[in-house]
């Protein structure tokens, strides 16, 4: 009896490593899958641990980063803020001394040609000359003629030596003032049409020559003329062709000792004064103007 248990579990034992084989599993498998979770076991405990000790880790490292771009982001605006208003500074200092600069002494770069350009420019003013040692449109003696603009049109009147005259330029056309009649057009044949032409271009003649733009002037300081806040400058002008101070002296050289102001407001000119000297003679000639009623000259108009 005993020899047929023991003939039986070896059979058995047998018909199981069959049916084993026939799975295609070693004797050992049940062995592998023990292993198997035990290294899974182990590595998934070890994961665990090991993942908060890097969070543990990184989160520091983050506040600690945090932190320093906090403390950054206000030395960058604090350093933004200082530059601006610096800058801010600077500008309102520059402004405040041109202002200044322009209230001291404003027509600084302005020089006495250019000032004459802006009165020529002028729509509206009223221009006194004085002459003495002149010869102009046939008169001689102390001439004061007196030239009035606005709006394109100009007027002149002149009285010397028991002559009057009275010419208007409107519209392009020449008037004048005709001993009988009145003041009518006058053309080529009217014998007053040629002194009042001559009279019309006389004080950019003078002008040019007196104020020319290649001439060396000094500031001579501020006055008030004409009722104007005006800076003074002096110079000395070589003179090349006295024709325009008479047509006697045409050619012949001389010099300009002349004062000229201009307006530290508008930058133009507002007064002249000169005297002239032919060379190498005696002959002497004295220039005066006077600019007045800027913006305030009525208007021309031809008289009927």
């Amino acid at each position: 009896m005993q020899k047929l248990r023991r003939y039986l579990a070896l059979g058995g034992l047998s018909v199981g490593m069959t049916v084993l084989a026939a799975c295609g599993a070693s004797p050992t498998a049940t062995t592998g899958p023990a292993a198997t979770t035990a290294a899974t076991t182990a590595a998934a405990t070890a994961r665990p641990s090991t993942a908060p000790a890097a969070s543990a880790t990184i989160a520091p490292a983050g506040v600690t980063r945090t932190a320093s771009a906090s403390v950054t982001t206000p030395a960058a605006t604090a350093t933004r803020a200082t530059t601006p208003a610096a800058a801010t500074a600077t500008r309102a200092g520059t402004v405040t001394s041109g202002t200044a600069t322009r209230t001291g002494s404003p027509t600084a770069l302005v020089t006495p040609s250019q000032a004459v350009s802006n009165l020529q420019r002028l729509d509206n003013s009223r221009q006194t000359w004085a002459f003495t040692g002149f010869t102009v449109a046939g008169l001689s003696g102390n001439l004061n003629p007196v030239f009035e603009y606005n709006g394109g049109n100009q007027k002149v009147t002149l009285a010397a030596g028991g002559t009057n005259l009275e010419a208007y330029q409107v519209g392009g056309v020449l008037y004048v003032r005709a001993p009988i009649g009145g003041v009518i057009q006058a053309d080529a044949s009217n014998p007053l049409a040629a002194p009042a032409q001559t009279l019309f271009a006389t004080p950019a003649a003078l002008l040019t020559a007196l104020v020319p733009a290649n001439t060396s002037y000094t500031v001579a300081g501020t006055e008030t003329i004409n009722g104007l806040q005006a800076t003074r400058y002096t110079a000395s002008v070589a003179l090349t062709d006295l024709g325009f101070v008479n047509p006697a002296l045409a050619g012949q050289g001389g010099t300009a000792a002349t004062t000229v102001w201009v307006d530290t407001t508008q930058g133009v000119l507002v007064a002249l004064q000169s005297n002239i000297t032919a060379a190498g003679s005696n002959t002497a000639a004295t220039a005066r103007l006077d600019v007045t009623q800027i913006g305030q000259t009525p208007a021309i108009v031809v008289p009927r």
